[in-house]
């Protein structure tokens, strides 16, 4: 079945949804996927010990930065996914904007004369970091699927992927609270296979879950 005809199909019958009606359903979606995470990462991690001295500094705005652009980037996607036949290519594109910048920051520092370039990359929770990303996540991975079942995904796959993108990012977002790690090589690592892991996990989920 093509495209048209299957939006043909799915219009017969329906009447109209009201303005606002899916806008609202997102918000509250990521608003109540939010506030699962950060109570998770409360009360699973903590919140870091120098937490008033990081928000004045430039490793936590990094990692803030790079999340937040990671998430709105794939939630842009993700509502153009939503709706047969909309064009996902420009935000998807967009994506490469947060890795590319991140990219620059780590050659940077990997190149400063001085740098422990082991360091930089490892830190010290390299071991744990991709995962506790990855369950941060979940609670918005869940927002990202329930909202996504009120609208009319088709590749089901690339959907659950892209929900998986904005779920990592916004997971990574608030699990920067916790994490105390300040250099832009040990974000780009780290922090993105956090956000692939549950891109990952959302395409394995998103052909199931996202059937009609």
């Amino acid at each position: 079945m093509q495209t048209d005809e299957l939006i043909a199909l799915l219009s017969e019958g329906l009447e109209p949804v009201r303005p606002g009606t899916l806008a609202r359903q997102t918000a509250l979606g990521v608003g109540v996927g939010l506030v699962l995470s950060t109570i998770l990462m409360l009360t699973w991690l903590g919140l870091r010990p120098d937490f008033d001295s990081a928000m004045v500094s430039f490793g936590m705005w990094m990692k803030l930065a790079y999340a937040f652009a990671l998430a709105a980037f794939a939630l842009w996607a993700l509502e153009r996914l939503g709706r047969p036949g909309s064009d996902a290519r420009r935000p998807l594109l967009m994506l490469a904007l947060p890795v590319g910048a991140i990219l620059v920051l780590s050659a940077i520092q990997m190149m400063a004369p001085d740098a422990d370039r082991t360091a930089l990359v490892m830190g010290h929770s390299s071991d744990v970091c991709a995962t506790n990303i990855l369950g941060c996540s979940l609670p918005l991975l869940a927002a990202a699927f329930w909202i996504l079942r009120r609208m009319a995904p088709t590749s089901l796959g690339l959907t659950g992927a892209v929900a998986g993108l904005f779920a990592g990012g916004a997971g990574a977002f608030v699990y920067a609270f916790h994490c105390t790690e300040a250099t832009a090589p040990f974000v780009l690592v780290w922090y993105t296979l956090g956000v692939g892991l549950t891109a990952l996990t959302g395409a394995i989920l998103g052909r199931w879950l996202l059937r009609w």
